[in-house]
């Protein structure tokens, strides 16, 4: 850290250490108490339509809710336990605490389901608001454990409160108005700036935005509307990269973060926004629209924790991208990018208001993946990726460096991993994350190499893992070449072994044909040391074993793998020792799937290959 963030850290240390004192007793701190001297909150005029969701069985994660109800506030995933009352400093929330994992807490707190509540159910939703004010004292319980989890309560109880038909009574007004000034205040003191700034804070800068606007007529909301524009047009620019990719490299977080800044375009001015930010937010739509199938499918590469910022109902199946896209179409004017299921269009229709309408006027919407009958290559040099597509097939190449320095939080230790796709069905997958605080584990299982499709060197990942969310330094990883001729095909290396093993990965995707891929992996360098790589397989029938041929039933078509004769190959499926055959698809929990896991011993100069071969069944 540098001394200035040393500093920072020490000054909001002793302002804890003074909160913990001045707010030590709760009940004298109603939140109208924080309105003093301040004009009530501005309401805006936001977009929504009534939809349907059933209020007595409402989805958290796994856990079921009846929001008819009075709600616990405090719920653990633990049973008998719940997290503590008291002020948040004193709250163990770290990995191991007795409670569980804080971030099941968190998506309660985040009251997502308070907009559309608010046309349904108007009685009800202000009835859970006053019940969240009376029973969630400021700074006391897991819900101010996170600047960004206070923003993100903000923009569901304000969008809420903006859709009422009934005027607020004088007394949940002043409420709402001294939550307003608690709340931006809290986030400005604890910015997650310095070493930490990531997509927390441009979350917490759009809710900074959010508070402003609501408190435009005074001069703190004007403070905060000017420091979430500086915050964000500065963020926006160094998080995400020209060509559309994230700082991160997480996709998910890449698309968590579109969801906030669709929040800030929302209330902001367009003459206001810099066209570099704006072109940068396109970029990540045109990203994202190249890179998911119009179904749900995306590439899950680095950390996903199925947060939204944005999500009207409790299905947390869904993927987040469709709706992304079609927010985007409606603010970029891009009718292209239109997905036509659905949950995307009432996601749209919320946002707009206007009802679940189709923006291309009967001519048709994206919902049908295009499959070129020519090769397509598409790098992100910027990124770290390259897109290869022919026919029914789709792979992508992962060259990134670990993630967003100098901790690389969400970045998983994948380089030159593979993911591939055929005719919309996942083949090689990505595995998922897993959960955050719980078990680490589990937590390091699925961020390590081997949980990735790549090679591990010397029984190690490419990166040294300190801490949840934290690595020691990133490797670096170089695209070397890419092309379409001779054949299509894609070569990069990265050094994560050098300093230790002397040694550099190089791998080559070559496609020769179309229903033909081979992986060439090269180890320049080194003495004799283990290699074991592994293949992670999506849903399939079968997994069938041939010698070094393994064949895998996937339906409506054959995938082979060919292996060279001098590895030894393991299939797990489910296995708990060692932990190996699981993929998460939901936060916080996983399932069994078929990993390939193969294994040798590299020398220097070593080369090995492995084909894989696609059959279409008739």
């Amino acid at each position: 850290m540098s001394f200035i963030e040393v500093l920072k850290r020490l000054w909001e240390n002793l302002l804890i250490y003074y909160s913990r004192i001045k707010y030590r007793y709760p009940a004298k701190w109603p939140y109208s108490r924080f309105a003093h001297h301040i004009s009530c909150i501005v309401l805006h005029r936001l977009p929504g339509i009534p939809l349907f969701n059933d209020w007595k069985h409402f989805r958290v994660f796994n856990a079921e809710f009846d929001l008819t109800k009075p709600l616990d506030w405090y719920y653990s995933e633990n049973r008998n336990t719940r997290w503590p009352d008291c002020h948040y400093a004193k709250i163990n929330y770290r990995p191991g605490n007795p409670y569980g994992d804080v971030r099941i807490n968190w998506e309660l707190n985040r009251l997502q389901f308070f907009p559309a509540m608010a046309i349904n159910n108007e009685k009800l939703a202000k009835t859970i608001i006053k019940d969240w004010m009376i029973n969630n004292p400021f700074l006391h319980g897991p819900g101010y454990l996170s600047s960004m989890e206070v923003a993100l309560r903000w923009f569901s109880i304000y969008w809420a409160v903006c859709l009422f038909k009934q005027p607020l009574d004088n007394h949940l007004e002043r409420d709402l108005t001294g939550l307003a000034v608690a709340s931006g205040k809290f986030i400005e003191s604890r910015l997650s700036t310095h070493s930490a700034a990531g997509n927390h804070l441009i979350v917490e800068a759009v809710g900074l935005f959010w508070l402003g606007k609501a408190l435009e007529n005074d001069q703190l909301g004007a403070r905060w509307i000017s420091k979430a524009r500086e915050i964000l047009w500065r963020q926006i620019i160094r998080q995400i990269n020209p060509d559309g990719t994230n700082q991160e490299q997480s996709f998910w977080y890449l698309g968590f973060v579109l969801d906030a800044l669709f929040y800030y375009l929302l209330l902001e001015e367009r003459a206001m926004i810099p066209s570099k930010v704006w072109e940068r937010v396109e970029k990540m739509l045109e990203l994202i629209n190249e890179l998911t199938f119009p179904d749900v499918s995306f590439p899950d590469y680095g950390d996903r924790d199925d947060g939204f910022v944005f999500l009207l109902n409790g299905i947390y199946e869904q993927s987040p991208f469709s709706g992304l896209l079609n927010i985007g179409s409606f603010f970029f004017n891009r009718p292209e990018w239109y997905r036509g299921s659905q949950l995307p269009r009432e996601r749209l229709a919320f946002w707009t208001g206007k009802g679940v309408q189709d923006p291309m006027d009967g001519h048709g919407s994206h919902n049908y993946p295009v499959f070129p009958r020519k090769p397509v290559l598409n790098t992100y040099k910027d990124g770290g990726m390259t897109l290869m597509q022919w026919g029914k097939g789709r792979l992508l190449f992962r060259h990134a460096p670990l993630g967003l320095g100098p901790s690389f939080g969400h970045g998983h230790a994948d380089a030159l991993s593979v993911l591939f796709y055929w005719c919309t069905v996942p083949v090689i997958i990505d595995l998922g994350s897993g959960q955050y605080n719980g078990d680490q584990a589990i937590r390091n299982f699925f961020r390590s190499t081997i949980a990735h499709n790549t090679v591990e060197i010397g029984g190690k990942s490419q990166a040294t893992i300190l801490g949840p969310f934290m690595w020691k330094q990133s490797y670096e990883a170089t695209l070397k070449e890419s092309g379409k001729s001779p054949i299509l095909h894609a070569e990069a290396s990265h050094d994560g072994y050098m300093k230790e093993f002397s040694v550099l990965h190089t791998r080559r995707i070559g496609w020769p044909s179309y229903h033909q891929i081979e992986i060439l992996d090269s180890f320049h360098g080194g003495g004799e040391l283990p290699l074991k790589g592994a293949l992670h397989l999506g849903d399939c029938r079968a997994v069938n074993r041939k010698g070094q041929i393994i064949e895998v039933d996937f339906g409506n078509f054959w995938f082979s793998l060919s292996f060279p004769s001098e590895f030894s190959l393991e299939t797990y499926y489910g296995s708990e020792l060692p932990f190996m055959g699981w993929r998460s698809t939901i936060y916080g929990k996983w399932e069994p799937i078929h990993s390939i896991v193969y294994t040798g011993t590299i020398q220097d100069n070593y080369q090995c290959k492995i084909s894989f071969t696609i059959s279409e069944k008739p």
